[in-house]
């Protein structure tokens, strides 16, 4: 996971791609750089490290312009140092990107045998390497769909051109990629959180999309090369969700949002006066379904397992789990009366993607658990469950977490009751017990100072092993 950004502007950018940079740096900080056009040249820069260390690198050495791409990575291809991070030049055209281009390997070899030079490890550098070569037949757009017709794998694009000097090129299959607008001034992003600070109208790309941004116009094409519209979402101007406030780190003040996020949660599904779980859109009658089918990606299929054990307790169904980056390299029996339940944080993850679109493919039901409800996942899913987590930068999870396993378990009960697998009486002692959830996570949160003397005895260890049974072990991996 890597990210991107990149603006066009009246303005010089490098400070805001720094700014905007340090707000991705949860997706990536092994390396970073940014690349702006002034003068009629590309101007790069990146160093082996954090944010932190690029921006004394451009204090002590400015880049100029009014049009840039940056960069923060996790190393993937190659091992994290300056010549491997992003951007990738060439004396035409620089290149920012997420994700994995599965047949760079091959690429690359068919290119050194033409005479072509590769400086990094990286499979991104072959995205340079081919458009260099476009841009000899074509103009940048078609150059980049020329070039995307070549490629393989998962990708967001940020690509500027020499010669192009009003001129950012987005291009998204798999990873996210989003843009904002602005007076002026247009934007480029892995996701909102990072466009935020500037600007509060956002689109998303979708699989297969192209924009081109200038300062005053933003352009979208569909994989066809056809023009394309696309909704604008206005962001909450909640500011105190994407600041640390007076917390050491985001993932401190995440654990302690929660007593909140899981008060909002629950009032979104329960009605208070009638003592009930509203779930009034599934996608199938749970009298239906003879089977769930829980899928997701690290926390999130985590949050999955420990659910397959809930609904499994409460309710007659086959439930099953699958990891997403699994499931569509298995022969599936898909069924109709079966509902595919996809769970991502971000609503962005490319391999829960990638599964959920191979759902839809087959005609069957989904339903996602995603906490942003603008995102990919959600917007192609038959149903939607938020969990009203709000934004969530610590790269550990922990209220999405919480707030995954809270909507998995209202789900449970709400089918179990429907399908008369749980008493009446039951269901409602159920309902009662997680009203009060907000306040047990507030007394548990007054052990943090135990819970720190604990730590000290713990942290310098070589190694650690934890264990867990039933619904547990989940909670243990």
């Amino acid at each position: 996971m890597c990210g991107i950004v990149g603006i066009t502007s009246t303005k010089q950018v490098s400070s805001t791609i720094i700014n905007s940079l340090k707000k991705l740096e949860y997706r990536g900080y092994d390396s970073a750089g940014l690349a702006t056009i002034a003068n009629g040249q590309i101007n790069e820069k990146k160093c082996q490290g954090r944010v932190e260390k690029l921006e004394n690198i451009l204090f002590q050495n400015p880049s100029k312009g009014n049009l840039g791409i940056g960069h923060v990575r996790w190393a993937t291809h190659g091992i994290p140092n300056t010549v491997n991070a992003h951007p990738h030049s060439s004396e035409i055209v620089s290149v920012v990107h997420n994700g994995i281009i599965e047949n760079s390997e091959e690429l690359k070899k068919n290119l050194e045998k033409s005479g072509k030079k590769f400086k990094s490890q990286t499979d991104t550098e072959v995205i340079t390497v081919l458009l260099t070569e476009k841009l000899e037949k074509y103009d940048p757009l078609n150059a980049v769909f020329e070039t995307l017709e070549m490629l393989k794998g998962s990708f967001a694009l940020g690509i500027i051109f020499k010669n192009y000097k009003n001129y950012v090129i987005g291009a998204r299959r798999g990873s996210p990629l989003a843009v904002g607008y602005s007076n002026n001034e247009n934007y480029l992003g892995s996701d909102s959180y990072a466009l935020k600070t500037m600007t509060n109208k956002i689109s998303y790309l979708d699989d297969g999309d192209v924009c081109v941004l200038t300062k005053d116009d933003i352009k979208f094409y569909n994989s066809k090369k056809n023009i394309i519209n696309k909704e604008i979402f206005t962001l909450s101007e909640d500011k105190s969700a994407i600041s640390k406030g007076n917390y050491k780190n985001f993932m401190i003040k995440e654990i302690f949002e929660q007593p909140v996020t899981t008060k909002t949660c629950l009032k979104e599904y329960i009605d208070k006066i009638r003592e009930e779980i509203n779930f009034y859109n599934l996608p199938i009658n749970p009298k239906k379904m003879d089977k769930i089918v829980l899928i997701g990606c690290g926390t999130a299929y985590h949050s999955c397992l420990v659910a397959k054990y809930w609904l499994e307790e409460f309710t007659s169904l086959n439930i099953e789990t699958d990891i997403a980056s699994e499931f569509r390299y298995r022969k599936i029996r898909f069924n109709k009366n079966t509902l595919y339940i996809f769970v991502s944080q971000s609503g962005e993850t490319a391999d829960t993607y990638a599964a959920l679109d191979l759902c839809k493919k087959q005609n069957v039901k989904t339903c996602s658990i995603v906490n942003v409800v603008e995102s990919s996942i959600a917007r192609i899913s038959d149903c939607v469950l938020p969990i009203h987590a709000g934004p969530e930068i610590g790269v550990a999870s922990t209220k999405a977490f919480l707030g995954q396993m809270l909507v998995l378990y209202l789900l449970t009960l709400k089918i179990s009751e429907i399908r008369n697998n749980i008493e009446h009486k039951e269901y409602k002692k159920k309902i009662g017990e997680l009203k009060k959830i907000p306040k047990l996570i507030t007394e548990s949160l007054k052990e943090e100072e135990k819970i720190q003397l604990i730590a000290k005895d713990i942290y310098k260890s070589k190694g650690s092993m934890f264990l867990g049974r039933g619904s547990s072990f989940p909670i243990a991996l």
